[in-house]
């Protein structure tokens, strides 16, 4: 019945004594085994029962975007057949437990987004679970959820089966272990918004598969790695918010298929992760960044590059942002890069898309930077912008 709610349908077959093989969420193979429970975003309310380790060859389990609260059964690591595991969008808390590690044939691991969910559901009593608070809020005195912790120790080699890995916007912490470049198959490594310190390992270059790596919004203090290029497949880069320091390495101009660079805010004013105020990307941006035909967003404000804007980024004609303010770029923004607004480097939704230091430094002085077609001016002392569209 297309009129029953999703709690209706659960509650009418699932744990009655009916072939579970029928109950809703549920798939099995041939021989009547339980291979995949996927319930996700079906309003569950709860706890994970460390009872689902009894579903020995079980493959797959879904259960993102629901209001589920506690901590990870240590128990799940039992689940020796898992392919995939998705729990985020939850309020999970405490730490991830190490029995993860036993899950050698994970492809999929996504425990992300467990805090900032403001997310509310009503149990069968009637009282209200509000997943943005620690257990729901089933317990005084209420405390804001900062989600999973945990560390990425040398034990994420044993993930050599691991695809997409999927940790972002909780709280894990320390270093990530060079370990990591054991992980052969990794396509999507998010691992951004949470307390991750230390360097980039120089072991990530080995993940030739990489598509998309996002560090952003943690602690660390590193360079870029300066074997970058040896990752063809790289599509998308966020560093920034973290203390990155150095060049951009020659070698990440010839990932062709990089379509997202996010570089910016290294230097943000009494930013938690900022341990050098003098520390930044530095150098110039090298005229190679024309053959990166595919970039879309370019943004590398914040930091202390030098030098002048080449005009080869003309060639980059699927920009759809470029942020440049906060730096010590200077001369004039080329005729080239102006022309890309009237294509894709543009906004319908009054959206800055070009920013530049063209207003007047510190007011009253010249500005660092030359622009007739941006569409917003920054004063680089203060750091104010005006659109100038």
């Amino acid at each position: 019945d297309d009129n029953q709610t999703v709690t209706e349908r659960l509650g009418r077959v699932w744990l009655s004594s009916t072939d579970e093989c029928t109950w809703f969420g549920v798939t099995c193979s041939a021989d009547g085994v339980v291979r995949k429970v996927d319930l996700s975003t079906n309003d569950l309310v709860g706890e994970l029962p460390y009872e689902l380790a009894a579903l020995r060859f079980l493959q797959l389990l879904a259960l993102p975007h629901n209001c589920i609260f506690g901590t990870i059964p240590p128990e799940l690591g039992s689940l020796r057949h898992l392919l995939s595991l998705e729990l985020h969008g939850n309020g999970l808390s405490g730490v991830m437990p190490n029995e993860m590690y036993s899950l050698d044939k994970l492809q999929l691991l996504n425990l992300a987004a467990q805090y900032g969910q403001d997310r509310k559901c009503n149990r069968t009593d009637g009282s209200v679970i509000n997943i943005n608070h620690q257990r729901g809020g089933t317990t005084l005195p209420l405390k804001l959820n900062d989600g999973l912790t945990g560390k990425l120790g040398s034990e994420v080699g044993v993930w050599r089966s691991m695809k997409g890995l999927y940790l972002f916007q909780n709280s894990f912490e320390g270093e990530i272990s060079e370990e990591i470049g054991s992980m052969r198959y990794l396509t999507y490594l998010y691992l951004n918004d949470n307390f991750i310190g230390g360097s980039i390992p120089k072991s990530i270059t080995k993940l030739k598969k990489l598509r998309q790596l996002s560090l952003s919004e943690n602690f660390l203090i590193s360079s870029l790695p300066s074997d970058i290029g040896r990752m063809d497949d790289l599509e998308v880069i966020t560093a920034y918010e973290n203390s990155i320091f150095g060049t951009i390495p020659n070698g990440l101009y010839k990932l062709r298929d990089l379509n997202k660079l996010m570089l910016h805010d290294t230097l943000t004013k009494e930013a938690p992760w900022m341990v050098d105020q003098n520390e930044g990307i530095t150098g110039t941006i090298s005229t190679l960044i024309g053959g990166l035909t595919k970039l879309r967003l370019l943004l590398l404000n914040n930091n202390p590059l030098t030098g002048t804007i080449p005009t080869e980024i003309g060639n980059c004609v699927k920009l759809e942002k470029l942020w440049v303010q906060r730096t010590n770029l200077n001369g004039s923004m080329p005729v080239s890069v102006c022309l890309l607004r009237d294509k894709m480097l543009n906004s319908e939704e009054d959206e800055g898309v070009l920013y530049s230091d063209c207003r007047p430094n510190n007011r009253t002085g010249d500005p660092f930077l030359k622009c007739d077609c941006c569409s917003d001016c920054c004063d680089h002392s203060t750091g104010v912008c005006i659109a100038d569209d």
